[in-house]
């Protein structure tokens, strides 16, 4: 297809220019330059060609003349030229990148690197050469013929240009054709001024002939010319009619058609060119009624190509409209019951680059398949196919040879059985010698191996699970493909003609199966593992009165985890949590006996909660307490009556004493003269003793400690009451705290442990850099374990309550553990 580039982002600069008073233009000059700006580049080239020795700009010449012949698809020329431009130091740099592409079109693939790294030298920034230059390295791959597809081309085709075939009626192809118009060619959206549309009866079923001595042998069908007729189509003021769709339903023909007038052209990459629209018709036999311009058209640039679903709702088309990525890209649109086309969208960065996207075929089965002259495929127009999949289109998969080739190979059709089709190249054949031709083909996906890489990742995280185990059903199963490497990936080479699936699993994690099928070929199939969460319910006891203890710290942690998470027994005596399955160990700072170990596997479970009871000695606590008594005013004495150990302790500025006392215990403080005994009888953690400030176990919320939407760094608003903690943990130096943050129900509990946590350091952090050592705090993310209202999302992720509901729970709180 010529000049396939015409929408290429690397545009085409004039070479480096004499100043215009020392420029003497000749005739020559001006008629060919008239005549290009017309597309009439045949004439152009007579022109240039006469004018290029006895003109001082002759580079400029010679730089139009390349132009000309890659628009004529004059291959051969276009090369020769372009080399001279390459080689040449005045010239734009450009042209090493263009006589690059020449040669890769020819498969000179060395020469072909050498030129892009030239021009990559001249343009260090370019993204295109080096999209090329990494091509390079697949060009192997995709050059590979797998067998998987037979071509043969048609013999309809003529020594002018055959293309854009479609699925008509009656074992009919309807077909693209200059055959009848000039020799002018130019294709960015037609091939030629006397572009037409044509039909021609052709059978799916004959078979196709052997490759013998490098060319095809029997072509597919005998056609008599006298049986290919032109498609009688009108639209107002248009010249020539290019591609088109056809839904047999209602027999109607949705085609592109355009003018070379000149108010019928538009300025578009630089050029004038012909504007194209979309017409809607209805065929009886070879006649079409008057076609209906379609809403979606425009004044100012072009649609064509059109491509319609099997129950024609569904249009795809080509556009180089404003708002594309760049060159020409795919858009969709959809009819409604009324008739009416939607909004063309964008088919977005999924499938549409900075390049030149066309020819979409939407097939039968969801496949989208389209043709890109993307820097890094085997050369010019290459043949993709993507699907969409969960809301989005897969990473396009190049089809690969014999399907492409070096050439423009574009506008593949596919029946509804996936086995044989259509599509058109510039390759040498038969007839074409470089002209667009329509091949033929049947495919037998058996012979296709597709390589998918499987990425296993946690469901709130979004991080690797490594090593997790990986059972896909249509491979034997071995080391390779059953578990995931560290990063929690593993690629897999699957047989073509295979739907399998794979189910992913760890330990702690609800196993997920998903399905795998070609359309996921060399892309990315992310499995997100769920984790098992359970709820633990941690009952704390006194072992002698079986009394619960109240306020103590739990600390509980995975076997194979970090840091322990601490969790309170709270007024109840029991600590409440949740937590992925898994062996965990619990432990206490209040009681260093507590050393218990559970498993979610084996525990016992009450109406979905496991519960644990732990049973600790209540004469074994220690309380740290202050005692003011009348005020100390010097150091006191305090003796254990039943061991004898004593130990002097001085007060503080507030006439303050700070002792650990054992419960069940009596003392003797000595001081002044003075003797008083303290019995801590009945005693337990969070008892409020009489004349203290604060107790252990005691809590209070931090007011207005508000965050940002999933974040957790410390606000403006937050620090104010944050200085005010600064200023009791100073007035107060034995005051040791748990700082811990509470979220709401809603996002994922794994993800609110995670983001309450990392709140909860955030508040510490800021209160160490204020002086306060770090070594009196515990940070503590609750997450949404501890709701002070009935606002719980589990297990739907949906709240009935209202924001401020919520707010009510988002909360920053202080809980005392020594003073």
């Amino acid at each position: 297809m010529a000049n396939y580039s015409a929408g290429n982002p690397l545009a085409v600069d004039s070479a480096a220019k004499t100043p215009a008073a020392e420029v003497r233009k000749s005739a020559h000059t001006t008629k060919g330059d008239k005549a290009f700006a017309k597309l009439k580049f045949e004439k152009a080239l007579a022109q240039y060609n006469l004018a290029v020795t006895e003109d001082d700009d002759s580079l400029r010449i010679i730089q139009k003349m390349a132009e000309c012949y890659k628009m004529l698809n004059d291959h051969a020329n276009a090369e020769k030229t372009y080399a001279r431009l390459a080689d040449n130091s005045k010239a734009n740099p450009i042209n090493k990148y263009y006589y690059a592409e020449m040669l890769k079109q020819d498969k000179n693939y060395t020469a072909a690197m050498n030129y892009y790294q030239l021009y990559l030298a001249a343009s260090p920034g370019s993204k295109s050469v080096k999209e090329a230059i990494d091509g390079q390295a697949k060009m192997q791959d995709l050059s590979k013929d797998n067998g998987a597809y037979k071509i043969a081309e048609l013999d309809i085709n003529t020594f002018k240009s055959e293309y854009a075939p479609i699925f008509y009626k009656d074992s009919q192809l309807l077909f693209t054709s200059n055959r009848s118009g000039n020799k002018s060619v130019y294709d960015k959206w037609a091939l030629g001024k006397g572009a037409r549309i044509y039909s021609a009866p052709v059978s799916t079923g004959y078979p196709l002939g052997e490759v013998k001595g490098g060319i095809l042998g029997d072509k597919y069908v005998t056609t008599p010319s006298s049986a290919v007729k032109e498609i009688k189509l009108k639209a107002p003021g248009v010249s020539f009619k290019s591609t088109a769709t056809y839904n047999p339903v209602n027999s109607e023909l949705i085609f592109a058609a355009g003018s070379f007038a000149k108010k019928k052209t538009a300025l578009q990459n630089g050029k004038l060119l012909p504007v194209m629209k979309l017409y809607s018709s209805v065929l009886t036999g070879n006649s079409g009624s008057a076609g209906v311009p379609l809403a979606l058209n425009g004044e100012q640039f072009s649609n064509a190509q059109p491509s319609l679903s099997k129950d024609g709702s569904t249009l795809y088309f080509a556009s180089d409209r404003l708002g594309g990525q760049g060159g020409t890209d795919l858009y969709v649109s959809t009819r409604n019951t009324n008739g009416k086309w939607s909004d063309p969208k964008n088919l977005g960065t999924d499938v549409n680059t900075q390049y030149d996207e066309k020819f979409p075929f939407i097939a039968d089965d969801g496949t989208l398949y389209f043709s890109a002259n993307t820097p890094n495929g085997i050369g010019g127009l290459d043949i993709y196919r993507t699907k969409m999949v969960d809301g989005r289109w897969t990473r396009p998969e190049n089809l690969g040879a014999p399907i492409n080739s070096s050439k423009d190979d574009f506008s593949f059709i596919i029946n509804a059985s996936n086995k044989s089709g259509f599509f058109a190249s510039n390759r040498t054949g038969f007839r074409g010698d470089g002209a667009d031709d329509i091949y033929r083909f049947v495919f037998d996906e058996s012979k296709l191996e597709y390589t998918v890489n499987v990425r296993v990742v946690d469901a709130n995280t979004l991080l690797p699970i490594g090593a997790a185990s990986l059972a896909l059903d249509c491979k034997a199963a071995t080391s390779a493909n059953t578990l995931a490497g560290l990063n929690g990936e593993r690629k897999f080479i699957i047989d073509g003609s295979k739907t399998c699936t794979i189910e992913a699993s760890n330990p702690g994690y609800k196993s997920k199966t998903v399905e795998v099928t070609s359309a996921n070929s060399n892309g990315w199939l992310v499995i997100e593992l769920t984790p098992d969460v359970f709820k633990v319910a941690v009952k704390v006891s006194e072992a002698e009165s079986k009394k619960p203890v109240k306020d103590i710290t739990v600390s509980v942690q995975g076997e194979n985890n970090g840091q322990p998470t601490n969790y309170s027994t709270g007024n109840t005596g029991v600590a409440e949590m949740k937590v992925p399955a898994g062996t965990y160990n619990i432990s206490s700072p209040d009681y260093p006996e507590v050393h218990e170990q559970f498993s979610t596997s084996n525990s016992t479970s009450v109406s979905g909660i496991i519960t644990k009871e732990i049973f600790v000695p209540g004469q074994k606590a220690t309380l740290n307490v202050p005692i003011s008594g009348s005020g100390f005013t010097s150091p006191v004495t305090v003796s254990n009556t039943k061991t004898g150990v004593t130990n002097t302790v001085n007060p503080d500025a507030n006439g303050e004493i700070r002792i650990d006392l054992k419960l069940n215990t009596k003392y003797l403080l000595t001081y002044e003269g003075k003797e008083q005994a303290i019995f801590t009888s009945g005693l337990m953690p969070g008892t409020d003793i009489p004349g203290t400030k604060f107790h252990v176990g005691q809590t209070w919320v931090i007011p207005n400690i508000y965050y940002d939407l999933n974040k957790w760094n410390i606000r403006k608003d937050a620090s104010k009451e944050l200085d005010n903690l600064v200023r009791l943990m100073k007035e107060n130096p034995t005051l040791e705290i748990e700082l811990s943050s509470h979220t709401d129900c809603r996002s994922s509990s794994r993800y609110n442990v995670v983001l309450s946590a990392r709140r909860a350091k955030s508040a510490i952090d800021y209160v160490v850099k204020k002086g306060i050592k770090a070594k009196r705090f515990i940070a503590v993310g609750y997450g949404e374990s501890r709701l002070t209202n009935n606002c719980y999302c589990e297990p739907t992720d949906v709240s009935s309550c209202n924001l401020e509901q919520h707010q009510a729970n988002r909360r920053t709180e202080v809980r005392v553990l020594k003073y």
